[in-house]
């Protein structure tokens, strides 16, 4: 399992990679804040069909319990975070599992609590690593990422390819 914020998943679901996560993951759980401005009707994007169809399956809507909100709460207040990306921080704590963030400094907020925080282009690191996608195909999926607006530091686009010259296709 692992609790994600939504940018991560917008990325993934325009670069047509989304079908990754249910391979990694039993359960991706996402709390309310995150969702909502995924599926406003005002804003209707793209990719949210496939989110909302994620849903029939293993995608999951939590909210935070009451601990978790009060520690949201205090999490926005002393960052310059979202409230998804803070109960996106306060629900994985509460769960115990990794979480998925894109903003940098939520990311280093979250492992400064402890969690392990993973980022977009961590997923086609991981599903490379686990055998799930061939060098070749990781590759292609970054580029994917970029291509759908993803963005990433240079140094760490550079990181990133190079972590996946390791295995044969």
């Amino acid at each position: 399992m692992i609790v994600a914020d939504a940018a991560p998943l917008v990325h993934l679901a325009r670069a047509n990679w989304l079908r990754l996560l249910p391979r990694l993951y039993t359960k991706v759980v996402v709390p309310p804040s995150a969702w909502k401005p995924v599926v406003e009707p005002n804003d209707r994007r793209p990719e949210t069909h496939v989110l909302e169809e994620a849903t029939e399956s293993w995608l999951e809507i939590r909210a935070p319990p009451a601990k978790a909100e009060r520690t949201a709460q205090a999490l926005q207040r002393a960052t310059p975070m979202g409230p998804g990306e803070a109960d996106a921080i306060a629900l994985a704590e509460s769960l115990d599992v990794p979480v998925l963030l894109e903003d940098a400094i939520a990311a280093d907020v979250a492992s400064m609590r402890g969690l392990t925080a993973r980022w977009t282009a961590s997923v086609i690191l991981e599903a490379h690593s686990k055998g799930i996608l061939y060098r070749h195909e990781a590759k292609s999926a970054i580029e994917d990422l970029v291509k759908a607006g993803l963005w990433i530091r240079q140094d760490v686009l550079l990181q990133a390819l190079g972590a996946l010259g390791g295995r044969s296709d």
